[in-house]
């Protein structure tokens, strides 16, 4: 058998669709002592395979010890009502104080107040100021940011336009069905 004939039966049987002859025919070549150089990889598998046929794996009482591992995890472990309460009342315990050390990490304890860190109230008065301003020239420059909106809003409106055309449209394409309707009806006199 040529070797292109061989690779394209084991390509089949890696990819699981070789038949019982087809997979009796590979053991045979492999088995022989005549394989070619680039398949001798798979000469060691087929003789892997004929040297494991005859080992047994499994000692007499397998399947006793395995019908009584089952037998044994099928075991019903009873919670009792006052274990239950008891696993209950831990875990809401844990969980209250995980919260507890989650906020406290989070936003600590801290006596920090509020102090008056100016003076002079005329001065405290131009920094109030200044804040404001600071702010009213942000909140001004988001509402800049609407004039491109409106313009938007105002190109919407002229599509309804359009739209309303368009029904116009439909409406009148009623009509020429109408109209082609009468034709046929007059020709056919």
């Amino acid at each position: 058998m040529n070797l292109q004939k061989i690779e394209q039966l084991i390509e089949k049987y890696e990819k699981g669709e070789t038949t019982h002859d087809e997979e009796k025919l590979l053991k045979a070549i492999f088995l022989n002592e005549n394989v070619p150089s680039p398949l001798n990889n798979y000469k060691a598998l087929f003789s892997f395979y004929k040297s494991s046929k005859n080992e047994n794996l499994l000692s007499s009482d397998f399947d006793e010890r395995v019908l009584a591992a089952i037998e044994e995890e099928n075991k019903i472990i009873p919670i009792y009502q006052n274990t239950r309460k008891r696993l209950y009342l831990i875990s809401s315990i844990a969980a209250g104080i995980l919260i507890l050390l989650g906020l406290y990490f989070r936003y600590g304890w801290s006596d920090k107040t509020l102090k008056e860190t100016f003076n002079d109230p005329v001065l405290a008065y131009n920094e109030t100021k200044k804040i404001l301003l600071k702010i009213s020239s942000n909140l001004n420059s988001g509402v800049n940011e609407m004039k491109s909106i409106k313009e938007f809003d105002e190109g919407l409106n002229e599509l309804e336009k359009v739209t309303a055309f368009q029904t116009g449209l439909d409406q009148l394409e009623k009509v020429t069905i109408f109209d082609k309707a009468k034709e046929i009806i007059t020709t056919k006199k």
